[in-house]
């Protein structure tokens, strides 16, 4: 039978797999089936709603036999978001799931390679510093909903950090009120200091009764040190544009991170998770010193450093380190200058310059005893893997939110004579599919 004709007729399947975008997974006449809100265990009634090629998707009729991972959903916006594709399962099978993705990732570029068992702070729910909520043209706020660009009308979200609950509301009813119109509401708090930032993103400049938007907000939500506006006119997909405003307090919050402090501007990047981001960097930190000599310089180098978090935090658990960081957002440099300064590193650097297939490295790259990097979504360009292998850098640490791209990127590392360690997978983002890896990679 043509796979076309599956579309509409129900099955009994057994569902052996779930993967981290949220489907079970099982076969149906030998064709492999995604099966949505489907938990690996469960015994189903099943409905095929589209063939493809080589798969069909399916939507579960009734659940014969529920799987011993399937939990009732503690979200209640759950089935009307679908950003946290783990909310039907155990948090232990979770981490257990996001394990055997790592080690799917790592067999497709066939690196024979052991990953550890994932590394959790512990905390499924408040754990999110950082949250960006599209507003709609009657003001509804909420994530969208799955694979539409319909608001779910929810917002407060169950990953969102306690301090930032209730403001995302009150600045959508404040909008609402004299008929602003906006395109997101950004977010972000310092969980160690409390300091909180709010930004509004508009498509014009104008933005009406700022000062008594700053004090009502204010007034309502004391830990609101920031306010701040994004001007986006453009029609994409992209939440942030170029031109920044002030309309009240600082451009920037402080957190403090493994014993440091930090500075962070809007555009900066910083982990959204702080108590498990403190448990990767110390791991990082010990990966980058491992059998260094005491009591001589350290060369280090930090890149795609944000605010530097990473470099500082590493450079501040061992003296006589020699720290270099590189990053492509002025503002995020500032940062770093500033929070290199503030806990006490004399000598640091920081250098504002795009990493790419064409970036000549510095020579305090060059002449590092160890490279830690921490790219985007996208990995490694080829040319930065080639560069840091013909300037024989010794180690390099490489944190990774992409799997997918940190396998591709150890198969050309170990091409051009490297030997990587076990891979450590960190639970960055519970609930949703993404998962955050550490690996150190040793010249050999």
């Amino acid at each position: 039978m043509s796979i076309k004709n599956y579309k509409n007729k129900i099955f009994t399947a057994n569902i052996t797999d779930l993967n981290n975008l949220g489907y079970g997974v099982c076969r149906v006449d030998g064709i492999v089936t995604f099966v949505g809100r489907a938990v690996e265990g469960d015994t189903a009634k099943i409905k095929i709603i589209k063939t493809a090629r080589d798969y069909m998707v399916a939507r579960i009729e009734e659940i014969i036999e529920p799987s011993p991972f399937r939990i009732q959903p503690e979200c209640p916006a759950s089935r009307k978001c679908g950003g946290c594709v783990y909310d039907l399962v155990t948090y232990e099978r979770e981490l257990e799931l996001k394990r055997r993705y790592v080690e799917g990732a790592m067999r497709k570029h066939r690196l024979d390679v052991n990953v550890a068992p994932v590394t959790s702070d512990g905390r499924m729910w408040g754990w999110r510093n950082k949250v960006q909520y599209p507003v709609g043209e009657n003001w509804e706020i909420g994530y969208y909903r799955r694979h539409t660009h319909e608001i779910s009308g929810v917002a407060d979200c169950g990953l969102e950090a306690k301090p930032l609950q209730g403001i995302a509301p009150f600045i959508a009813e404040w909008l609402k009120k004299y008929r602003i119109p906006a395109r997101h509401i950004y977010l972000r708090c310092g969980e160690g200091t409390g300091e909180i930032m709010a930004c509004v993103v508009t498509r014009s400049e104008a933005f009406p009764k700022s000062d008594e938007f700053a004090s009502a907000l204010t007034e309502r939500f004391p830990s609101v040190v920031s306010i701040m506006q994004n001007v986006n006119p453009d029609d994409t997909n992209v939440i942030l544009g170029r031109r920044w405003r002030l309309l009240w307090g600082r451009e920037y919050i402080e957190d403090t991170l493994c014993g440091c402090r930090f500075r962070i501007a809007a555009q900066t990047f910083y982990q959204v998770n702080r108590g498990c981001a403190e448990l990767l960097y110390r791991c990082a930190a010990e990966l980058t010193f491992e059998a260094a000599a005491g009591g001589e310089t350290f060369r280090l180098a930090d890149l795609y450093c944000g605010a530097g978090t990473i470099g500082i935090c590493a450079a501040s658990m061992r003296p006589g380190v020699k720290l270099t960081g590189i990053e492509v957002t002025p503002e995020a440099v500032e940062n770093a200058a500033y929070n290199a300064r503030v806990n006490g590193l004399t000598d640091a650097e920081f250098i504002c310059a795009e990493i790419g297939d064409g970036f000549e490295l510095p020579e305090a790259v060059r002449t590092a005893d160890a490279v830690i990097v921490d790219p985007p979504r996208k990995g490694l360009a080829g040319g930065l893997i080639d560069a840091l292998a013909d300037a024989g850098v010794g180690r390099v640490v490489y944190i990774s939110c992409n799997p997918d791209t940190l396998a591709r990127d150890m198969a050309l590392f170990a091409q051009r004579g490297y030997a990587y360690g076990t891979v450590m997978p960190f639970d960055m983002f519970p609930r949703t599919g993404h998962v955050e890896c550490l690996v150190l990679m040793s010249r050999v």
